[in-house]
């Protein structure tokens, strides 16, 4: 009976022992886990734009499968490092870029540009690209809202949908002259920039070519 009290004082103290190693143990998986959440929700925004694609094509079609393949692909390539927070950017980065070839393979010339863009914005909404911007001016961005409050005195050549889609922009701060810009001071220049091939490639008229060189 002694011995087997003595057997069970030992056995008891391991346990304890177990225990303690396990706390120290879950705390340090804890601890980790939160140092590479942003990792995983790195990969699950990814994901998730994925699967938007099809709204682009019915032929955008991405198995979770075939993601994580690539994903740990991604993690494989990463350099190691043993700063966390510089292991947590590397990884990032390489899974983003690694993702992205791997989609961009199969997608349309003129597709590719419609996920770079929203690659661009979702990095912008979690604070990865360090760019000011509101929501009403990312809301303006995607959906392109108009006002049809205020008869439009452009009719000759300017359609009322683009009339209409000025008198919500300048609401927006900085904006605000443009449509008093566009009647009554220049509106020859703005109907000539309005009428090229290619607008996009030319100056806005008077300050307003100053839009090229700046971030929002």
């Amino acid at each position: 009976m002694i011995n087997q009290l003595e057997e069970t004082k030992k056995t008891s103290t391991e346990i304890k022992e177990q225990q303690e190693l396990a706390k120290v143990t879950e705390a340090n998986i804890n601890s980790l886990r939160e140092v590479y959440r942003r990792v995983a929700a790195e990969g699950a925004m990814l994901y998730f734009m994925l699967i938007t694609l099809s709204v682009i094509d019915h032929m955008y079609q991405y198995s979770l499968e075939s993601f994580t393949t690539f994903f740990f692909k991604a993690i494989d390539k990463t350099e190691l490092s043993d700063e966390e927070e510089t292991r947590v950017i590397a990884l990032r980065a390489m899974i983003r870029m690694t993702i992205y070839q791997w989609v961009a393979r199969g997608l349309f010339e003129a597709h590719k540009p419609i996920v770079r863009a929203q690659l661009t914005f979702r990095l912008m909404q979690k604070k990865i690209i360090n760019v000011d911007y509101t929501e009403k001016e990312m809301a303006f961005l995607l959906q392109c809202p108009i006002k049809t409050d205020t008869p439009n005195p452009l009719k000759e050549w300017l359609p009322d949908l683009s009339w209409f889609a000025i008198q919500k922009l300048i609401e927006l701060e900085m904006f605000e002259p443009f449509s008093n810009n566009l009647v009554n001071e220049v509106p020859t220049k703005f109907k000539d920039w309005y009428n090229e091939l290619t607008p996009e490639d030319c100056k806005l008229p008077m300050d307003w070519k100053k839009l090229d060189n700046m971030l929002f």
